[in-house]
């Protein structure tokens, strides 16, 4: 079987389970929880977790805590879109998920998925396999990528290598992704994976091509539009993801010191200029939700595929500040980047509650850009209304 080296993984296993409904309310008893592309800018545990088998050769909620105190938002009108009630709207054929009132969020395991310290491709195809048709209830892979991607799209897969990290988004499983793409009638060059600055992803190992034949891998590096506001400042957009028309988003589950946990929302400080301005309070409370529902980034957002194969539990003080101390065997699928983040911070607060860790201080951090997120509509961190689907390969 054919392997690919990855980055270095620790002793620690991540438990192969969501948190139960009771440990969940026992964390948050103690603290609230809750943690591409066109030319033109412009423009959810639940009751009993369903598991289901999947066998390798045919790949086919609890009660939300409320914060202690929320805020009304009032976003400009010019900036973000008027919050519906429905879930974000995806190609017609997906239906199945909607007719639920819940946000789907697919966690697949597989006990095959590593090979010592190198990741196995086979595996990590038939996990994406079997999340993309559970999500989308479509039968066949391939048919469900084709719904969710045309072939005369460009598209954007944002992932995280951020240069003062030891992990990123394991290059495995993105080109699994690629692979996924392709077959599923996404030619090569129609495919780009970026990140803020080329040299970080030349330092994570990827393979930079700016513009050779096959897939396009490179930086932003310096190259935005202005044009928005978030949190009352302005912002600049890659311009990588405004030349695309559809984007996958494909962040690395990590700990941070300020925000309190680093996923799918916060993945997109690697698509904005001046990331360091929103790191804090307003900036961050506000902003975060806000830069997530700008329409370039909301509009073009197709699929959510976080990296759980490993994780930062523990921010350290000196370099490298995040690093794989985590080693998991899953990745969550969902179109509902709250949701999806909402499941993300469980998997970290149970690991980190594993590993001797306290998970109180980063369920203050992210508590309000959480309720912040779904109060503007864009998507739900009500674990009533969030349906986890628990899938095991082996």
């Amino acid at each position: 079987m054919t392997t690919i080296k990855a980055q270095s993984k620790k002793s620690n296993p991540l438990p192969p389970q969501i948190l139960s409904r009771r440990a969940f309310l026992k964390i948050a008893a103690t603290a609230s929880i809750l943690t591409a592309c066109g030319q033109n800018p412009a423009g959810t545990p639940t009751e009993p977790q369903e598991t289901v088998e999947v066998p390798t050769d045919t790949p086919e909620s609890n009660e939300s805590p409320q914060p202690t105190a929320t805020r009304t938002l009032r976003p400009t009108a010019t900036m973000i879109p008027t919050p519906t009630t429905d879930l974000p709207q995806k190609p017609e054929l997906i239906k199945s998920y909607p007719a639920t009132g819940k946000s789907k969020v697919i966690h697949t395991h597989h006990t095959g998925v590593w090979s010592g310290n190198e990741l196995v491709p086979d595996a990590i195809r038939q996990m994406l396999d079997a999340s993309i048709t559970q999500l989308t209830g479509l039968n066949d892979a391939r048919e469900a990528w084709k719904t969710l991607f045309k072939p005369t799209e460009r598209i954007a897969i944002k992932v995280n290598a951020f240069r003062n990290s030891l992990i990123w988004t394991h290059m495995p499983l993105v080109m699994g992704v690629v692979d996924a793409l392709q077959e599923a009638g996404i030619p090569a060059e129609q495919i780009v994976i970026y990140d803020y600055y080329t040299s970080e992803l030349e330092t994570a190992n990827y393979p930079v091509n700016k513009d050779g034949a096959g897939v396009q891998c490179y930086g932003t590096d310096n190259d935005y539009s202005r044009d928005w506001r978030i949190a009352d400042k302005s912002v600049s957009l890659s311009n990588v993801l405004l030349s695309c028309d559809a984007l996958i988003n494909m962040p690395v589950l990590k700990s941070h010191m300020l925000t309190g946990l680093s996923f799918a929302l916060k993945n997109h400080y690697g698509t904005i200029q001046s990331p360091q301005n929103f790191h804090s309070g307003k900036s961050l409370n506000l902003g975060l939700p806000e830069l997530n529902m700008l329409p370039p980034i909301r509009e073009r957002t197709r699929l959510i595929i976080g990296d759980v194969l490993a994780a930062c539990l523990h921010y350290k003080n000196a370099f490298p500040y995040w690093d794989a101390d985590y080693t998991g065997d899953s990745i969550l699928m969902s179109f509902d980047p709250v949701a999806h983040d909402t499941v993300g911070f469980q998997l970290f607060s149970d690991g980190l509650t594993a590993d001797g860790g306290n998970p109180t201080a980063a369920s203050r951090m992210s508590e309000a850009w959480f309720q912040n997120a779904a109060e503007l509509g864009l998507g739900t961190n009500d674990l009533e209304k969030i349906d986890v689907v628990e899938t095991q390969l082996t």
